[in-house]
């Protein structure tokens, strides 16, 4: 690996400042890039070129940017409300109240989950495309960012060793699964992940990770660490499961036979986002360093940003790394 003094530059597809101190929120998909910016504005940019294609007032740091389709969701931390958008003209589709504090959004089908961020609010179920109320439980819930899978959503509890399957359409509870381990407590990061339509990987313990069978509620132990991991779940891309662990190094696991595929020793921790090119894997370390991790090994370049906050995939050997100062679509050699 070559080291940070000698790591070569990253070419720059474009860049555009967010005028921000701290992190930003930012949503990838179709061809667009929405990104909080100047403190109470969200931007819709064109993904290929940086270009805004539109520009509306939102507030003060959003909990929560999500993009699914033609739709664009957030979740203003000053505003007791989430905001749907048009995702081509930025326009607002509908807007729906919702209690102080309410924390998490995940749209899954034809559902937008909000509530349940350290037990301040109860968990909401929306009509995506009208903003209704589905349904909302009983009481106020401490819940992990929910995950919908096999037909259900499934919620924990931080340090809880229990996970429960709630029905999509009701919100009643259809069985829970008790696990060998606390589940992990990752506040500003997902604990649990979707594989595929039916599996859930989540984060118990020190170092373990376990796949869940959604629809039939039945669990299994898929990787289990010599050290310690970090709490948040692993990334999926692919046939990859990535999981980072606390020295700041990085494992990929075959999501198949549980065996390990790839690493990257520990450093600067590295940021949330994987993203396949080809043959190889783009990481990023919060110190504003690329990766490009391969057969071969592990490649630095470095990038124009002093800290990186997230990764997230552009196109074929591109990406997008948001950070100190705002945004840059870069693509290694």
């Amino acid at each position: 690996m070559t080291g940070r003094t000698g790591a070569r530059r990253v070419g720059v597809r474009w860049s555009r400042p967010s005028h921000m101190r701290g992190r930003q929120a930012v949503a990838v998909a179709s061809g667009y890039v929405v990104a909080h910016e100047r403190g109470t504005r969200l931007a819709g940019l064109d993904a290929a070129t940086g270009a805004a294609r539109w520009d509306v007032p939102l507030g003060a740091w959003p909990r929560a940017v999500v993009v699914a389709g033609d739709r664009c969701w957030a979740l203003p931390q000053n505003r007791d409300e989430v905001d749907c958008l048009d995702l081509r003209t930025g326009e607002l589709v509908w807007r729906t109240a919702v209690p102080r504090f309410t924390g998490h959004l995940v749209v899954a089908g034809d559902t937008v989950l909000v509530g349940g961020w350290r037990g301040y609010t109860a968990l909401r179920a929306l009509h995506r495309e009208t903003g209704t109320l589905r349904f909302a439980t009983a009481a106020r819930v401490a819940t992990l960012r929910p995950v919908v899978a096999g037909g259900v959503v499934l919620v924990g509890t931080p340090d809880v060793s229990e996970l429960r399957m709630l029905d999509l359409g009701s919100g009643a509870e259809v069985r829970r699964l008790a696990l060998p381990e606390p589940l992990a407590d990752s506040d500003d990061r997902p604990t649990l992940v979707a594989v595929d339509g039916d599996h859930v990987l989540l984060r118990c313990g020190p170092g373990t990770v376990w796949r869940v069978h959604a629809g039939s509620g039945d669990g299994e132990e898929f990787f289990r660490a010599e050290a310690g991991l970090a709490p948040d779940a692993p990334c999926v891309t692919g046939a990859l499961a990535w999981l980072r662990d606390s020295l700041g190094g990085l494992t990929a696991v075959d999501l198949t036979t549980g065996g390990v595929r790839r690493r990257v020793g520990p450093g600067d921790p590295p940021v949330p986002g994987v993203a396949p090119a080809g043959d190889c894997h783009l990481v990023a370390r919060r110190s504003g360093i690329l990766l490009r991790v391969d057969d071969d090994g592990v490649h630095e370049w470095a990038t124009a940003l002093r800290r990186i906050d997230s990764l997230h995939a552009l196109g074929p050997g591109t990406v997008l790394l948001a950070g100190a100062g705002g945004l840059s679509a870069v693509s290694p050699p």
